[in-house]
């Protein structure tokens, strides 16, 4: 009886562990538009490579190459650092600056969620 059930638990087991891996390596929630007219702006890439995944910036020759599992978060960090210096939130429109702080691009945000989604993500107020 206890044979029978030995390749069960392993399985459920293995299922587990893979199921919370799974779930410590999923990025923070993005609003799809407000990210997307964002991504153009944002200097940071994810690359594959031979070896897994890395980060790579179009600011300088920078390129990470965090753990597997650290990936995602390690780019919501440098995007988060990114949007504190160079996003500015003013009312319901969200203001895209370069390093000079002139405004190269205006984003109306449409309801809440997203305006929401800028003030959780970025820190922004």
């Amino acid at each position: 009886m206890l044979k029978n059930l030995l390749p069960l638990a392993l399985a459920a087991g293995l299922l587990f562990f893979g199921y919370q891996a799974y779930d410590q390596a999923k990025p923070e929630y993005r609003s799809k538009r407000v990210y997307y007219e964002l991504k153009p702006y944002i200097p940071y890439k994810i690359e594959k490579r031979v070896g897994g995944l890395s980060i790579v910036s179009s600011l300088g020759t920078e390129t990470e190459k965090p753990p597997a599992v650290e990936v995602y978060h390690r780019l919501d960090q440098l995007e988060k650092l990114w949007g504190k210096e160079h996003l500015q939130l003013k009312g319901d429109e969200l203001l895209v600056l370069d390093s000079q702080k002139k405004v190269i691009k205006s984003i109306k945000l449409q309801n809440e969620d997203e305006k929401s989604y800028i003030k959780n993500f970025f820190g922004l107020e």
